[in-house]
């Protein structure tokens, strides 16, 4: 039987042998063992170099594949309309992608102002938002799901974040916001870049969930005053917001009430009839186009001071 030890310190030493008297042990007496030392080796370039080879493999196949990408593969990869256009039948879906797309862009328009006003930007800002991206996302986007716009929910954030820093009816919100959606754009290029996605994966569904729900809330509450006629104080939190709704009270006004009213009920029975019955299945997505132009229709013939107008010079 041999035994082998390991030493850093001596690299040529010779075996000898080793006695063992342990016969008080095992009854017997036991013959000489040998030991053999192997001195301990370090890893050193030599070692580490074992790497490269693969390394090597693994860039040597990134540039075969560089080589062999032609000039229409590149053009597609940097402007992913260039590979949809030349698959999409016109005959089949021309037309009814110009009737989503009217229909659509009538409704951004009012929405856009909206949720401009809703992150206490001028609403021309919305436009910018509103129509900017679309065009740029049709050239560089590959997604066909993703929805491009303003949100509700990004526009609170944006007020809650910049409502606390300045006045929103001081220059420098405008500037801070700008800033703001600059950073947010330069984050989310680089989290494309490195594939970061996955993260959302640690978020639970109840927390967005959660988080979705009191938002819309909040929101709900925060556009009442357009719904009330008079002002609501600006806040990310429920209570104060509904003190202020109750304190305000006296300051009602009937107009914008009678207007809103009727409007929402022409969004709810147009979506029911659409759910309910398949022949008006149209309805539910002419709901709110009909809302918007009868709106438009009263304010333009009666002009009623209660309600306020938006101008765009």
């Amino acid at each position: 039987m041999e035994r082998t030890f390991a030493s850093s310190s001596s690299r040529d030493l010779p075996t000898f042998p080793v006695s063992c008297t342990s016969s008080s042990l095992l009854g017997s007496s036991m013959p000489t063992r040998p030991v053999k030392i192997i001195p301990l080796q370090h890893p050193n370039s030599t070692t580490s170099s074992s790497l490269n080879p693969l390394s090597r493999a693994l860039f040597s196949r990134w540039t075969a594949k560089i080589k062999r990408t032609t000039l229409v593969q590149w053009i597609d990869t940097f402007l992913p309309c260039c590979r949809w256009i030349r698959t999409y039948k016109w005959r089949e879906h021309f037309q009814l992608d110009l009737m989503a797309g009217l229909t659509v862009g009538i409704m951004l328009v009012p929405q856009a102002m909206s949720y401009a006003k809703l992150a206490g930007l001028h609403p021309i800002y919305g436009l910018y938002t509103g129509f900017v991206p679309i065009f740029v996302y049709a050239i560089f986007g590959s997604s066909r799901q993703l929805a491009i716009g303003p949100v509700a929910l990004v526009s609170l954030l944006v007020s809650n974040v910049l409502g606390g820093i300045v006045n929103s009816s001081d220059e420098l919100y405008t500037e801070l916001a700008i800033l703001l959606a600059f950073m947010v754009g330069i984050l989310e290029c680089t989290m494309a870049l490195l594939r970061l996605g996955w993260l959302i994966r640690f978020i639970s569904h109840s927390v967005i969930s959660g988080f979705t729900s009191a938002s819309a809330i909040v929101i709900a509450l925060s556009q009442a005053k357009y719904f009330l006629g008079y002002d609501i104080v600006r806040s990310s939190k429920i209570v104060p917001l509904i003190k202020s709704i109750i304190s305000g009270a006296h300051e009602f006004s009937w107009p914008p009430f009678v207007m809103g009213s009727c409007i929402l009920a022409i969004l709810l029975v147009m979506k029911h009839l659409g759910k309910s019955r398949k022949q008006f299945r149209f309805l539910q997505a002419a709901g709110p186009l009909t809302a918007v132009v009868l709106g438009t229709l009263l304010v333009k013939i009666y002009h009623p001071s209660s309600i306020s107008l938006v101008r765009m010079t």
